[in-house]
């Protein structure tokens, strides 16, 4: 089976890079990317302003939140820039180059308009296989001034870059724009050589006992599993019209995820919170997922899922509106929790013996209860 991708023109393995993080912070971190199995490595973000430069503390949280049964988790962060000045941060980006076989990729986060050229130049010269232009970190100065047009920040930040280096120059974008298909299609129409979408949104966590933002007590960014069907969707909506590879980003945690994304229309996925929570080596498990998809659904080149489940979406005029069901129980399989009762605004499940039993007549259709049916006892029947 062929997991091989092609992305900002270069050829990659598979399609898992490690995203830039403190988990690619160094060659040290590049060498333990490339040890474990990713494809390609885009090092820490280095950034013009300086602050950025120095970590706050502490930084770091997983936060749980919802009811019990219905929780989310939210993995919250407020690590800043790569450490050093841009001097230092091209002799990063070469020991990173002399340590591993797998391409390297810049990341620069630039706040003069003049000066994204000049970082992208640096990085090309230290032997970077490529740039990401990063206008979207959820606390860098650009997306924290609400004043900013992100949308114009990055297509000037691309066309300067474009101008000035040959290597593909990657813009990565954020949700946190007017319509993140119409900065795309600009983005490629400017001669984007890949799509990373979409980076962390910012967001804030409040301690209701101090009545204060949580650890270091301002903004962060804020990312998890939840946060994969709003890349889906933008990552759906784009790939039909643009020439441009897309990189997905957010939410993303197993190897299921990453054939949800392709199946979108990305070509790769670029993780990193699950590298934090799980460990540079959870990739391997991704693959291991990725190839028993494969073998199940006999795929020989994983290239050719890229945009089918987009070509199998359906407008809203297409949606069945017609057909109409109704819920039961297979009582043996049914553990009694009792859940299902409390979902139905319907009024259609009541409890016999703690059990369900589901009125077929006043019984909508909608599916929420077997949804939320962990031992799988609800079934879906078409009313004939």
């Amino acid at each position: 089976m062929d997991k091989s991708v092609s992305y900002a023109g270069i050829k990659l393995a598979h399609p898992i890079i490690a995203a830039s993080a403190g988990t690619t912070r160094d060659a040290e971190q590049a060498a333990k990317c490339e040890d474990s199995g990713y494809s390609a490595v885009v090092l820490k973000s280095v950034q013009e302003e300086v602050l950025m430069r120095y970590n706050p503390f502490p930084r770091f949280a997983v936060l749980r939140s919802g009811i019990k049964g219905y929780e989310s988790t939210t993995f919250y962060c407020s690590e800043q820039a790569y450490y050093g000045d841009l001097d230092k941060y091209a002799e990063t980006v070469r020991r990173s180059k002399e340590r591993v076989s797998i391409p390297v990729i810049a990341s620069i986060n630039c706040i003069k308009p003049e000066s994204w050229a000049h970082y992208a130049s640096v990085c090309e010269q230290a032997g970077a296989d490529a740039v990401e232009i990063v206008p979207s970190c959820p606390f860098g100065l650009l997306i924290r001034n609400p004043s900013n047009d992100n949308h114009s920040i990055a297509l000037a930040a691309l066309s300067a870059c474009k101008q000035k280096v040959k290597i593909p120059v990657i813009p990565k974008m954020t949700g946190q724009v007017a319509n993140p298909l119409y900065t795309a299609l600009c983005l490629d129409e400017a001669g984007a050589d890949g799509l990373v979408m979409i980076n962390r949104s910012t967001g804030i966590e409040i301690d209701i006992e101090t009545q204060k933002p949580i650890l270091h007590g301002g903004l962060a960014g804020h990312g998890g599993s939840w946060a994969l069907n709003s890349v889906l969707h933008w990552i759906v909506v784009t790939y039909p019209h643009v020439k441009a590879p897309i990189s997905a980003t957010g939410g993303i945690m197993t190897g299921g995820d990453t054939i949800k994304c392709l199946l979108a229309g990305a070509n790769t996925v670029e993780i990193a919170t699950v590298v934090y929570l799980k460990g540079y080596d959870w990739v391997q498990t991704m693959l291991a997922e990725i190839d028993e998809y494969m073998e199940r659904k006999g795929i020989e080149t994983l290239v050719d899922i890229v945009g089918v489940a987009g070509k199998n979406m359906l407008s809203m005029e297409q949606y069945d509106r017609k057909t109409r069901y109704f819920a039961s129980c297979e009582r043996e399989t049914c553990n009694a929790c009792g859940r299902c009762e409390n979902v139905c605004i319907y009024d259609a499940i009541r409890l016999v013996d703690k059990k369900p039993v589901i009125d077929r007549e006043r019984c909508d259709g909608c599916g929420l209860c077997k949804s939320i049916c962990r031992a799988g006892a609800i079934k879906l029947n078409v009313k004939e």
